[in-house]
């Protein structure tokens, strides 16, 4: 069984190593990388793990609809990211389970798109379209008739 584990374990990396293209593994600050704030217009209408998140609780999250994974800071510091979400999860989820997310990183060499829920759907952000990294996008923690700021990061590609 022991073996079997190991085995398992050495298919995985590759897989593991595949889904974190989007963000280097050494991705420090740098002065080369920009801050966008990802702003939401009215339109009418891992080392900080932690256990599931009540709806109550919940300020705000960050789901990653790609197939690579994506930097994504709770409490903007200042620095790149505190953790790698993984592809279609969300930061408010296992195995992160935020409270709120309130930036995320794009790695040298991508471009994404930064969209936000608001009254019956989803919306593109007017400053966070087609941003190229490397860049900090801060996302705004409150959009107007929303209990909870919703952000998706969609489109992430080569650039």
């Amino acid at each position: 069984m022991n073996h079997l584990r190991k085995r398992l374990a050495v298919l995985a990396l590759p897989v593991i190593a595949a889904m974190s293209l989007g963000v280097p593994a050494s991705a420090a600050p740098n002065t080369d990388t920009r801050v966008v704030v990802a702003e939401a217009s009215d339109t009418g209408s891992a080392s900080d793990a932690r256990s599931a998140v009540t709806p109550q609780a919940l300020v705000s999250y960050i789901s990653n609809e790609n197939s690579i994974g994506i930097g994504v800071t709770r409490i903007d510091r200042g620095q790149n990211y505190d953790a790698i979400l993984q592809p279609h999860r969300r930061t408010d989820q296992s195995p992160l389970n935020w409270d709120r997310a309130q930036a995320f990183y794009i790695g040298a060499g991508y471009c994404a798109d930064a969209w936000f829920f608001q009254g019956s759907g989803w919306h593109p952000s007017p400053t966070a379209q087609d941003v190229r990294g490397p860049a900090v996008v801060r996302t705004q923690q409150s959009i107007p008739g929303q209990a909870v700021a919703r952000w998706a990061v969609r489109d992430v590609k080569g650039c």
